[in-house]
């Protein structure tokens, strides 16, 4: 069932959502910015990463914010994507008001500590080590990325394109970059739990409503298109076994189709009852593993299909024969059958998503950033709508009318 919530915009533009649960002690707080990888200049990446970082570093009126939230026995994190930043606290019901003043004190009166800004560029830089240097196929992601997309600015991931860029931000980039993307009108607060929504409308003007609009982000990005010849690329890297990677251009999360793709993957390459797996993995023992998946974003995102080539086959073989077994794809008669699964799969998921307040608070969250948040509160209406001729559909847009990219990940 969809999540019930009220809504208010204070006057500075700050969007606030309240979803109210009488059956918890809890309450989660979260607060969204317009503002993610996408927003960054292409010689200074990384940047909205570090920036969720250094929020953590104090503000004036609480210079140690992990004590503050200790004391009132509250939990938080955050994250950055390519196209926002989310920080959320999980607390006792009756301290929600110690939420919302930290967020707003950070927002308003963040402490541009140089020693701050150091500290947290070294864990970001250490960070950018372990997980894209220092293991196997760890810039692989990096690497499709920057295949896949020609001009856009999803081109890089958040963790940023190379170090040197964390290591050239001074205090005086970060300061700008706070001011421009970290103010009400670019901002979505949701407060879900044991509360009460008009209570909470009035905290957030309290806490809230003195600070400055500032401007909405305007999203204004170079526009991804269909590209309209094959692209193709290889890397080399010290890595156990090579790696096939092929990428289509899709429809952003909020496209009437989105939910056909995000099903298509599952049909195809989730679990070994997948299209994929058996016929690659179990019957023509062509690959040792092989899925698909999607990546549902703001603009354009990624249809993907990997695999691992079995012992003896090649990268080239393994790719020729999945190639043309996707530009000649039929369904079989079970087509019916492999929908309603992966439907009661995605209502499975959906709901175990929604099972705690914060993550509830996420999801009003997010389709307020995308949209509206009642065109998200119940998930589950764009998958059960999801028909046989959209899947038909789609999937021969995709692997016969759209040229893909394809990735070489090869063992060195």
């Amino acid at each position: 069932m969809a999540i019930p919530f009220s809504r208010t915009i204070l006057s500075n533009g700050l969007h606030v959502l309240v979803h109210e649960d009488r059956t918890t002690p809890l309450a989660a707080c979260t607060i969204v910015y317009r503002v993610g990888s996408r927003d960054e200049d292409k010689n200074c990446t990384g940047l909205a990463h570090l920036m969720e970082h250094f929020m953590f570093s104090g503000s004036d009126h609480a210079p140690d914010f992990d004590a503050v939230l200790q004391r009132v026995g509250a939990l938080n994190n955050a994250y950055t994507s390519q196209d926002l930043t989310c920080y959320y606290i999980v607390l006792p019901a009756n301290n929600i008001e110690t939420a919302l003043w930290l967020e707003s004190d950070r927002m308003a009166a963040l402490s541009f500590s140089q020693q701050g800004l150091d500290v947290q560029k070294q864990v970001v830089m250490e960070e950018f080590k372990e997980t894209c240097l220092n293991q196997p196929y760890g810039d692989l992601m990096m690497q499709v990325y920057e295949l896949s997309y020609q001009g856009h600015p999803y081109q890089w991931l958040p963790i940023g394109k190379e170090l040197s860029h964390i290591e050239q931000v001074d205090m005086d980039i970060i300061r700008d970059f706070h001011r421009r993307f970290y103010c009400p009108a670019n901002a979505i607060l949701v407060v879900a739990g044991n509360v009460c929504a008009d209570e909470i409308f009035a905290m957030a003007e309290k806490w809230f409503g003195d600070i400055p609009s500032g401007e909405r982000n305007p999203h204004q990005y170079w526009k991804e298109h269909r590209p309209s010849y094959h692209r193709q690329k290889t890397v080399r890297k010290p890595i156990p076994d090579d790696m096939l990677f092929k990428s289509w251009l899709m429809p952003a999360r909020t496209h009437a189709d989105y939910c056909a793709y995000d099903l298509l993957s599952d049909i195809l390459g989730t679990g070994q009852s997948s299209y994929l797996y058996r016929k690659f993995v179990s019957e023509e023992r062509l690959f040792t593993d092989i899925s698909a998946s999607v990546a549902g974003s703001a603009d354009p995102g990624l249809f993907f299909i990997n695999g691992r080539p079995a012992e003896g086959v090649t990268i080239e073989q393994a790719d020729q024969v999945l190639s043309k077994y996707l530009f000649d794809f039929q369904f079989d008669s079970k087509l019916s059958y492999d929908l309603q699964k992966v439907k009661n799969n995605a209502e499975s998921i959906i709901l175990e998503r929604n099972l705690k307040v914060e993550d509830r608070a996420n999801t009003l969250a997010m389709g307020e950033f995308y949209s509206r948040a009642e065109d998200f509160a119940d998930e589950r209406i764009g998958y059960f709508a999801v028909t046989e001729d959209d899947i038909r559909r789609i999937t021969e847009t995709m692997f016969r009318e759209s040229c893909g990219n394809t990735l070489y990940y090869i063992k060195q």
